[in-house]
C-alpha cells in the first residue's frame, strides 16, 4: 500500500513539475518580446545617431530625453542583459563626443561629405513602425521628425502621429494632451477635428465626461462639415442622455 502512495507522489510531482516548466518557457517567451522591443529601439536609435552626427543637425537635448525613455524602458523591463547594457553605454559615448566640428574660416570646401536625412524617409520609417504596432519606437521616431523638420508639409501629420502611439500604448492623459497640441500648433490642420474627437475618446477613457463633452461640442459647433462631426453628435447625445 505504501507502494502505492508512493507512485501516486511521483506522478503528482511530475505533473507539478511539468506545469512549472510551461510556466517557465511561457515567461521566458515573454522576457524574449521584451528584450528584442529594446533591442529594436536601440538599434534604429543607433542607426540614426549616426547619421544625425554627420549632418550635425540633431537637438542633443532631444536624443538625450529619447535615451532617458530607452533606459526607463529597459529598467522597467527587470532584466540586466550585459549585450543591451553595453548597447546603451556605446550610444551614450556618441553622444559624449558628438560635437558639432567648427569650420575653419580659410576653408573653402568641407572635409567631409554632408549626409542629408530625408523627412519622408523618416516619416514613413515612423509609420511602418507604427503599422508593426511598435508604439513606443514609432512615437520616438515622430518626435524626432518633428524635432528636425518642424515645417514640413507632414509636421501635423506627425503630431498627430504621436498621439495616435500614447493612445495605442493606453497613456490617455498624455495623448489627449498631444491631439491638443496639434490645434495649438497647426490651427488650421484638417486633422483637427479628428484630434479634437480623439481627444474627447481620451477623456471618456479617464471617464473624465466634462471635458469629453466639452470637446465633442466644440466639433460640433465650429467643425459642423467635418467628416467626425456626425460621431461626435452622436456621442454626444449618449453622453447626456
Amino acid at each position: 500500500m505504501s507502494q502505492l502512495f508512493q507512485g501516486c507522489a511521483t506522478r503528482g510531482e511530475i505533473k507539478k513539475f511539468q506545469q512549472q516548466a510551461e510556466y517557465l518557457t511561457q515567461s521566458n517567451a515573454e522576457q524574449q518580446r521584451q528584450l528584442a522591443r529594446i533591442d529594436s529601439i536601440l538599434t534604429a536609435q543607433q542607426e540614426l545617431l549616426h547619421q544625425l552626427n554627420v549632418s550635425q543637425q540633431y537637438n542633443m537635448e532631444q536624443l538625450q530625453a529619447e535615451m532617458q525613455i530607452i533606459e526607463n524602458i529597459f529598467k522597467e523591463s527587470g532584466y540586466k542583459v550585459s549585450e543591451l547594457t553595453q548597447k546603451i553605454e556605446d550610444i551614450r559615448q556618441e553622444m559624449a563626443t558628438a560635437q558639432p566640428q567648427t569650420q575653419d574660416s580659410t576653408d573653402t570646401v568641407s572635409s567631409e561629405p554632408e549626409v542629408t536625412i530625408n523627412p519622408r524617409q523618416l516619416f514613413e520609417t515612423a509609420s511602418l513602425d507604427y503599422n508593426k504596432g511598435k508604439f513606443e519606437l514609432s512615437k520616438m521616431e515622430f518626435e524626432q521628425f518633428l524635432s528636425l523638420f518642424p515645417q514640413s508639409a507632414l509636421a501635423d501629420d506627425a503630431q498627430y502621429s504621436i498621439a495616435e502611439c500614447l493612445f495605442a500604448l493606453g497613456k490617455y492623459n498624455e495623448a489627449k494632451a498631444q491631439y491638443l497640441e496639434l490645434q495649438k500648433k497647426f490651427p488650421s490642420s484638417p486633422l483637427v477635428p479628428d484630434a479634437l474627437f480623439k481627444a474627447a475618446s481620451s477623456s471618456l477613457k479617464m471617464d473624465d465626461i466634462k471635458s469629453a463633452r466639452i470637446l465633442l461640442k466644440e466639433i460640433v459647433e465650429k467643425y459642423p462639415q467635418s467628416d467626425v462631426a456626425p460621431r461626435a453628435e452622436e456621442k454626444l447625445k449618449k453622453i447626456e442622455e
